[in-house]
């Protein structure tokens, strides 16, 4: 019966190394899938959180500076000048906005975001007024109001925006820890099948050594 025995060893062994074969198969294939989304993850936080808060930075610095050139534009012969600066801080304002908006907004980012844009246009809007005002020598009071109203709630859009950022890089970093922690409980639970298949390995080769151990004894008593 030794031969019968030997294909049921072989079958077992066959066994064995199959579901290891699907084992690791599997394994890497939920890996693959782990390090993509984990990937995914850290290229969200840099390009749409790190460098968003960069844009939030200048924004909110281009909207400052111009701000202080219109409460600080007080004769007609400064006018021009400012008004060829403002220009500049105007279309540095105008590339942030478009690159912002390349970026992956959430609903509520996506809601304050279009209200900063409308707040960056009346802000512009006002400030032709105000020097077309001054131009005429009326001192552009209303529109220096109105640029101060409209550049408070941009303000107010950029705190929230960056707000937003930080929610946003904790819920990014928070899945980025569940991944790992994932990958790591699927690491564990492959040592263990290997580890049971390993005794089971050993299992089948003392069986194997106990029945060829056992065979010249009996063709003795034959």
């Amino acid at each position: 019966m030794q031969w019968a025995y030997r294909i049921r060893r072989k079958i077992s062994a066959a066994l064995l190394l199959a579901a290891i074969f699907v084992l690791v198969f599997v394994k890497n294939m939920v890996e693959e899938k782990y390090v993509s989304e984990l990937g995914s993850s850290f290229a969200s936080v840099y390009e749409d959180r790190l460098v968003v808060e960069s844009y939030i930075y200048r924004l909110s610095d281009h909207l400052f500076r111009k701000k202080i050139m219109i409460d600080t534009c007080s004769s007609q012969a400064t006018t021009e000048k400012v008004r060829s600066v403002i220009g500049g801080h105007n279309a540095s304002i105008g590339k942030l906005i478009d690159d912002y908006e390349k970026t992956r907004l959430t609903e509520s980012e996506r809601r304050r975001f279009d209200d900063l844009k409308e707040n960056v246009r009346q802000i512009a809007k006002n400030e032709n007024v105000f020097f077309q005002s001054m131009e005429r020598g009326s001192g552009g009071l209303q529109a220096r109001a109105l640029i101060g109203a409209y550049f408070n709630a941009a303000t107010q859009n950029l705190t929230e925006l960056s707000v937003i950022q930080v929610s946003e890089g904790k819920l990014l970093n928070d899945h980025s820890r569940k991944i790992v922690a994932g990958s790591s409980l699927l690491t564990r639970f492959e040592m263990g099948i290997l580890i049971a298949i390993g005794l089971m390995i050993l299992v089948l080769i003392f069986e194997s050594t106990s029945v060829f151990a056992q065979s010249p004894g009996k063709e003795g008593l034959n």
